[in-house]
């Protein structure tokens, strides 16, 4: 039996989407899979030894940690009544900080370094020197998980692992390392549903 013409042109691309897949492997991880999974469980690793050396470092033993790795310090209790749920306009201020950089990893040698402020709400021009963000929309992962442990007038620190963070893509307009970790200080001046 002879296929017709139009089969055969679409064989290639079908190839390349069960490669993708993983579906050639043998054990269904491709090498590209594989390399990711890696990558992602040694930052993992790297990144909950740093997040937990700087708690300790600055003697921080109130804190909580999210099953995706992101601590939550508490500063300031908040006066509302119920912790932010996604979906919700959370009004704040926040200074954010880039926390560990990896650049050693692939030799960059210009950006966001430890400790330097990448954005600020206080650069926004505004009265209240704040930012208004709908929760578990477009934000950083970490930073909406993290606010979803906060109230109305709370203040905490959230720190954040690299694959809740910008992951391995980084952020450039930001000048932050692929795989860095991110610390915010933030104080939640409102909310509203």
């Amino acid at each position: 039996m002879k296929l017709p013409r139009a089969y055969l042109s679409f064989l290639p691309v079908l190839l390349l989407a069960l490669l993708a897949l993983g579906s050639f492997s043998g054990c269904g991880e491709n090498a590209i899979t594989k390399a990711t999974r890696v990558q992602r469980e040694k930052y993992a690793a790297l990144d909950n030894d740093s997040l937990v050396a700087y708690l300790t470092r600055n003697k921080y033993t109130n804190f909580t940690r999210t099953d995706k790795g992101v601590f939550i310090v508490p500063l300031t209790a908040g006066t509302g009544t119920s912790p932010i749920v996604n979906g919700s306009q959370a009004r704040v201020q926040y200074i954010g900080r880039v926390l560990t950089v990896n650049q050693g990893v692939y030799g960059i040698t210009t950006g966001a370094v430890p400790g330097k402020v990448f954005d600020s709400s206080f650069d926004n021009r505004t009265a209240c020197g704040c930012a208004t963000f709908t929760v578990g929309s477009g934000l950083v992962p970490g930073f909406s998980e993290g606010l979803t442990y906060l109230r109305k007038g709370s203040r905490a620190l959230i720190l954040i692992p690299s694959a809740q963070a910008y992951g391995p893509a980084g952020n450039g307009s930001g000048g932050i390392y692929p795989d860095s970790s991110l610390i915010f200080d933030v104080t939640v001046l409102d909310v509203s549903p």
